[in-house]
């Protein structure tokens, strides 16, 4: 398995925007109008990573076949300068529509204060969390950053099937020493966004 590459990620968006006969920011706000009672994933994002959210979007969507909420693609946000109580109020509501809550960890990714609130909020709730690193290059090694060290990682398989592992040893911590582990270290997405109740090792 391996981090999700940006080149990937852009490729997916531009693939999504010549099928639509669209640019990318006019296929995302044509999903924009969608609205759903229930969500997968709810994808939190930076507002600047307009290409990226859509190749993880179409990811996630068409290829994973998941249900996703963003903020920006559904609310139509353009930014969160003018955030009002109504807007937080109608993000929590999609927060507690969503099964989980998949953190896009970009180089704009990191100033951002609204995904830090949603990240938080999300764990608060409901837990089930995990963290997408996007990253330029395959030599590329993610390590976190400060609270995000917390969660478990999606990562990329060998098929293109988005993965969320974690270190072994926080799997073997949750057993008597010695005992045979037998249990898979990571989960296709789908299946980590399915099961009713996660180990607690996938929950960060």
């Amino acid at each position: 398995m391996g981090l999700l590459i940006e080149d990937r990620v852009r490729g997916r968006a531009r693939q999504a925007a010549a099928a639509a006969k669209l640019s990318v920011h006019h296929v995302l706000a044509q999903r924009a109008r969608l609205e759903k009672p229930r969500y997968d994933i709810f994808l939190s994002q930076a507002l600047k990573d307009e290409e990226i959210v859509l190749g993880i979007y179409t990811i996630l969507t068409e290829d994973l076949r998941l249900t996703v909420f963003c903020d920006w693609i559904d609310a139509g946000h353009s930014d969160h300068a003018g955030t009002t109580p109504s807007d937080a109020a109608y993000i929590r509501d999609k927060m507690l529509a969503s099964t989980g809550l998949v953190f896009v960890d970009s180089e704009h990714a990191v100033g951002s204060n609204w995904m830090s609130w949603e990240i938080g909020w999300f764990h608060g709730a409901k837990g089930r969390v995990c963290v997408l690193p996007v990253v330029t290059d395959e030599a590329e090694q993610y390590r976190g950053r400060q609270y995000l060290g917390l969660y478990p990682v999606a990562e990329d398989d060998v098929e293109h099937v988005l993965r969320v592992s974690v270190p072994l040893a926080r799997v073997a911590a949750g057993y008597p020493p010695g005992t045979p582990l037998g249990l898979a270290t990571s989960l296709p997405m789908r299946i980590w966004n399915s099961l009713e109740t996660l180990p607690r090792y996938f929950l960060g």
